[in-house]
């Protein structure tokens, strides 16, 4: 039979089928049946679809959900005939719980029926773990593929933009400027950044049981996300880590006795690495959201560190601006009963409370509580918090050098800048732009503007290079620092430097 023909064929017949009331599950499993065609396959036809009909339905629905909406890395027709008819006949392109997922909502159906003994017996472990734990949530036969538009709103935040009212952002929308990915390659990186949105929107029902084995799943997704944030910046992974928050959120719901406990404490600690993130790419509004939901998860999980953690996690953000009583009194509540704390917890309490008294110009507070926190850092062993007292080294002085900077101290806070930031490695390249931006306004205070200008000048190609609002923050400062040189050659030098981070970058309206 000709293509021509056979496609008239499946016309006719898909036309018999609506016509009786069937639905595109059942017209699918007909077509598979007729015509031998494996299950995605088979969706695909049900719809009346060409390859490249299909592709374009995917590539338009990634565009409207925000998973691709530059279209960077848009579907073809060739490489949706090879996940197809992935495994046979020799192994070709595997179809991703993420790939699977987003097909089920262009296919208005289950990611369970878009695969067979074929796929399963040749998934990876964690894909099948993916599919098995999560569900979709339930749609009648026969309607419309959802529109991400009438989707119910999830935990979101109001994020201000430049002119009109502020904007309703889901949590899981992808944010930042990810152009200079050159080690991944862009069109794998944007569905990289865009998989984990897609699980989430395969976890919209109930799930009946929550394999325990989540919890060490996503610890140590969240162990990579750590890594990846030094390595990419924050605009890279907010809306990887964000969607899978609202997973996790789900989980707990869905979990029972220890698994939900600790799917909990998990799902704590992304929430709080989800507020950093917002923090560091200027979005201080999403990430008092995400700080809330961290504290109400540590809650839930019932440990003390958890609680502590997230304590602290909103002093920090409360250190920005500017509110020392906040500060001090979350301090204080987390480090009620410290001994039953862990050191590292400890520590990052009691460094967080030093931010809170220079806040108010309490020098000798602010060496007595990192002097307390110096002797603790030694015993710390495993950081599970993403405290980061170990993996920063000297990180003590470095909260002791912004101190001293806060409280107008320039001789003491230079003499340990200059100790901390040439022993900083390559992957604190973002810290090390905020640091000598931090470095410059203690320069520019001793009245050494051409030191200041130099490392201004560090620190505004580190923050062009890695995107981070926090370094663009405190090279406003360096600027109000500099403003007696103003009318010097040597101010028009720092406004030539500062240029760069003036201009918004294209995509961040959050910064």
């Amino acid at each position: 039979m000709s293509r021509h023909s056979l496609r008239v064929e499946q016309e006719e017949l898909r036309a018999r089928m609506r016509a009786v009331g069937m639905s595109h599950d059942e017209i699918a499993i007909e077509f598979a049946r007729r015509y031998q065609l494996r299950p995605r396959a088979a969706h695909r036809v049900a719809h009346g679809w060409t390859q490249m009909q299909a592709a374009n339905h995917i590539n338009a629905y990634a565009a409207r959900a925000g998973l691709d909406p530059q279209g960077t890395a848009p579907m073809t027709a060739p490489r949706l005939s090879e996940l197809e008819n992935w495994p046979l006949p020799n192994n070709r392109r595997r179809p991703t719980a993420q790939i699977l997922a987003l097909l089920a909502e262009v296919y208005d159906t289950s990611i369970h029926n878009l695969i067979d003994l074929d796929d399963r017996e040749h998934l990876t472990p964690a894909d099948t773990l993916l599919i098995d734990t999560a569900r979709r949530g339930h749609r009648s036969p026969g309607s419309p593929p959802a529109d991400p538009s009438s989707r119910q709103a999830g935990p979101g935040f109001e994020s201000g933009h430049r002119g009109g009212a502020p904007k309703r952002r889901r949590l899981d929308a992808t944010a930042g400027n990810i152009e200079w990915v050159d080690a991944l390659g862009r069109r794998g990186f944007t569905f990289l950044a865009g998989s984990a949105v897609v699980a989430g929107l395969v976890g919209t029902g109930r799930a009946r049981h929550v394999d325990p084995a989540l919890v060490s799943y996503f610890d140590s997704q969240l162990k990579g996300h750590y890594h990846a944030d030094m390595l990419l910046g924050s605009g890279a992974l907010i809306g990887t880590v964000a969607s899978q928050c609202e997973i996790i959120a789900q989980l707990v719901d869905s979990a029972d006795g220890s698994t939900r406990q600790r799917m909990a404490k998990v799902g704590s600690s992304f929430a709080a690495f989800a507020a950093w993130l917002w923090l560091d790419a200027g979005d201080p509004a999403a990430a008092m959201r995400c700080h809330d939901a961290a504290l109400e998860l540590a809650h839930r999980c019932g440990e003390r560190d958890a609680v502590a953690c997230a304590l602290v996690d909103r002093a920090m953000a409360f250190t920005d601006l500017g509110n020392a009583a906040a500060v001090i009194d979350l301090c204080q509540a987390a480090l009620v009963d410290a001994r039953r704390l862990s050191p590292e917890v400890q520590v990052f309490a009691l460094q967080q409370q030093a931010h809170g008294a220079s806040l108010r110009g309490d020098r000798r507070q602010v060496d007595l509580l990192l002097d307390q926190a110096g002797r603790l850092v030694d015993h710390v062993d495993v950081e599970e918090w993403g405290t980061a007292c170990r993996r920063t080294d000297g990180y003590v002085e470095v909260q002791r050098a912004t101190c001293y900077g806060r409280l107008g101290l320039a001789d003491d806070a230079d003499r340990l800048w200059q100790q901390i930031i040439p022993s900083a490695p390559p992957s604190a390249r973002r810290d090390v732009g905020v640091w000598s931006a931090r470095h410059a306004v203690a320069a520019a205070r001793q009245g050494e503007p051409e030191r200041a200008l130099e490392l201004a000048r560090q620190a505004s190609a580190l923050a062009v290079e890695t995107g981070s609002a926090r370094a663009r923050r405190e090279l406003d400062t360096v600027a109000a620092a500099m403003a007696p040189w103003r009318a010097h050659p040597v101010g028009q030098d720092l406004a030539d430097v500062l240029t760069p981070i003036t201009i918004d970058e294209p995509g961040r309206d959050h910064g």
